[in-house]
């Protein structure tokens, strides 16, 4: 009986151990990664599901992201579907603009945007390092997104400011270390899953391929104010 205890004891502390030295082999690899990341561009499925309604609201587009400084990106978002939307954020201010009506939102985020760039960047230039200050980090089991061989890895907020964003976050890595699905959850039990495709690292970008490019005439509003 007393063997039977020791081998599941002796089991259970090698898993552990195995799984210790494949957290610390991502977070290294992650940041190997982040070292040499400028850029990136991808196909992106975005799903908000609101728990209340039980209802999910689904948006497929493009989006380009470049990092800019040490903790900040620059990016654009484009959705074709279901309706033509663009998203752009850069310096704490994100601007949303619908074609169909030529109309700019302008949305001053203050000290929420550095809970946004860390949101949107997570895993596209992220290093190990900056992984683990930020979020209690546990890796799960090896699985396959679309064809593609996935680790995944959870993530827990650690600082207060993000808890009042984000409960947790299930975050799919690729061999190559880039988002393959991210899943961030709501504190009120809504949740955002985002999958990527075709993702291109530091591909050629255009000098103003960040810029947001708006018909002439639009209106431009402050909802803030």
């Amino acid at each position: 009986m007393r063997s039977v205890s020791v081998s599941a004891l002796l089991a259970t502390l090698g898993a552990c151990a195995a799984f210790a030295d494949a957290r610390q082999d991502i977070l290294s690899r992650m940041d190997q990664a982040s070292a040499g990341f400028h850029a990136m561009s991808a196909q992106i499925r975005h799903t908000t599901h609101t728990a209340v309604l039980n209802d999910d609201d689904t948006e497929t587009g493009t989006v380009i992201m470049r990092k800019v400084a040490p903790g900040e990106i620059q990016g654009v978002v484009e959705f074709q579907t279901p309706d033509h939307k663009f998203y752009a954020f850069e310096k704490r201010k994100l601007q949303i603009y619908t074609p169909n009506n030529n109309t700019v939102q302008v949305y001053d985020l203050g000290k929420h945007g550095e809970q946004l760039d860390q949101f949107l960047s997570i895993g596209f230039g992220t290093s190990g390092k900056d992984l683990e200050r930020a979020y209690r980090v546990t890796v799960g089991g090896k699985s396959t997104i679309g064809g593609q061989p996935v680790t995944k890895l959870e993530l827990v907020p650690i600082t207060p400011d993000a808890k009042q964003y984000l409960t947790h976050i299930e975050l799919w890595l690729s061999d190559d270390n880039y988002p393959v699905r991210e899943k961030l959850y709501e504190p009120s039990g809504d949740y955002v899953l985002v999958d990527y495709s075709g993702v291109k690292i530091n591909p050629p970008l255009a000098a103003d391929a960040m810029k947001l490019k708006v018909a002439a005439g639009a209106k431009y509003e402050y909802p803030q104010k």
